[in-house]
């Protein structure tokens, strides 16, 4: 429904301007639109408001798998992963606990050759300094590294990214020679590290996760 809506506001804005840009995006809509973009509606052929049927029709049954996430022994959640083991892969996390899956809470990217990308061109792989880049020049605020949720984006500080993307988390790591580094411990641990540390002029981390949230 938000694609239909969305293309249906390129069509009016296409009848009252003479932007090549506006047209340009209308007729890549009427072409199918990019299949490797992220968006806040999903990514690439699939929606934040697919069911687990309309998945299986997309992606064909034979690239679908079912799976489950366990928490210290104790059953969390049903995820499904479609094109699993391929450049093309996203995992599904579903709200509901069993069939019928229907309601989507959050697609996932951690393949490090994931082909998709946002319109900005952050994608997995992106560098720290991309992500500044793409806030505005705002510093923003991740989780110390080391440990479960180390390197997880906390907050874009109302930078071009929040407004832009509401619906977009990640998870940054630090580059494998850091772990050599004796002064790598300050960015260790569970606390709150900004993206203008000093240490980040030696150390560039880079994006390996990437979450759309459902926040429809």
């Amino acid at each position: 429904m938000k694609r239909v809506a969305y293309f249906a506001l390129l069509l009016f804005m296409m009848s009252c301007t003479n932007s090549p840009k506006v047209k340009e995006e209308a007729g890549d809509w009427l072409q199918g639109g990019d299949p490797t973009e992220i968006t806040c509606w999903g990514i690439g052929d699939i929606e934040l408001e697919d069911s687990y049927d309309i998945l299986v029709e997309k992606a064909g049954l034979d690239h679908v798998k079912q799976d489950s996430l366990f928490k210290e022994g104790m059953f969390e959640r049903v995820i499904t992963r479609v094109w699993p083991n391929t450049e093309k892969e996203i995992t599904v996390y579903w709200k509901e606990k069993k069939a019928p899956l229907v309601t989507i809470e959050m697609l996932e990217l951690r393949d490090s050759a994931s082909v998709y990308h946002f319109a900005n061109g952050l994608k997995i792989g992106s560098t720290l300094q991309d992500l500044v880049k793409e806030n505005g020049g705002i510093e923003f605020s991740f989780y110390g590294f080391g440990w479960d949720n180390g390197g997880t984006i906390v907050d874009f500080n109302s930078g071009k990214l929040s407004n832009n993307l509401p619906c977009f988390q990640g998870v940054l790591a630090l580059p494998q020679e850091a772990s050599a580094d004796a002064g790598a411990g300050e960015l260790m641990g569970d606390k709150l590290i900004k993206s203008s540390h000093p240490l980040f002029s030696k150390f560039n981390p880079r994006l390996v996760n990437i979450k759309i949230k459902n926040v429809g």
